[in-house]
């Protein structure tokens, strides 16, 4: 297991490779990462996150009490402790507003993930959550539902979230929504867009359940 101070660089690390990927920009998005069965390391409310230090950062337990660090924890902390609560196999969470798949919500269009054989793999089913007031615990239960079987999802006007079993991982799933986004916007802009046929995509499906 990490150490805290590793664990506290590696969010860092994540949080300025999404501002430097235009993922984020001011004090938006949010990451967390669960240490135990009850304790997670989680992103500061109301700082820019690409200019964050390991130190800035608060360890918090499943009911939102701090336990080390200053400030105010995340204001999306109920979305976190929702996920965390709802299935144990989730390791990090990673909030993020990536331009092109979070302009698909403002339109109404969902991500169509059988375009390509890495979003089938890493994303399977995308869904879409409809708009409810951010940070309250009706729209973090709201999440929690839609992603019982999917380690991504887009929110409605307000971005998207991947969690996975490292933070790696749910970083990994935060790239391939917005790869998986901008080839289909780029796709539609040049004509037809053929999905892959029915029996790749249940080999694909195959694949991902291994």
């Amino acid at each position: 297991m990490a150490s805290p101070d590793q664990t506290c660089e590696a969010i860092v690390d994540i949080c300025q490779r999404l501002y430097q990927r235009g993922f984020i920009v001011g004090t938006e998005g949010n990451v967390s990462v669960r240490v135990d069965e009850s304790h997670l390391w989680i992103t500061p409310s109301g700082y820019h996150k690409g200019m964050m230090h390991a130190d800035d950062l608060l360890l918090i337990d499943l009911d939102g009490q701090v336990h080390a660090g200053h400030g105010r924890p995340s204001s999306e902390t109920p979305m976190h402790l929702a996920l965390y609560q709802s299935r144990d196999d989730i390791q990090s969470v990673v909030h993020a507003h990536p331009p092109i798949a979070t302009a698909m919500t403002v339109t109404g269009s969902p991500l169509t993930t059988n375009l390509l054989p890495e979003a089938v793999v890493v994303l399977g089913d995308v869904p879409t959550v409809p708009y409810h007031m951010p940070s309250t615990w009706d729209f973090a239960k709201m999440v929690s539902e839609a992603m019982q079987h999917t380690n991504a999802a887009l929110l409605e006007n307000h971005g998207a979230v991947a969690v996975g079993p490292s933070l790696q991982a749910a970083f990994n799933v935060m790239e391939t929504i917005e790869r998986a986004a901008q080839i289909f916007s780029i796709a539609k802009t040049l004509g037809h867009v053929r999905p892959l046929s029915s029996e790749a995509i249940k080999a694909l499906h195959a694949l991902r359940a291994n």
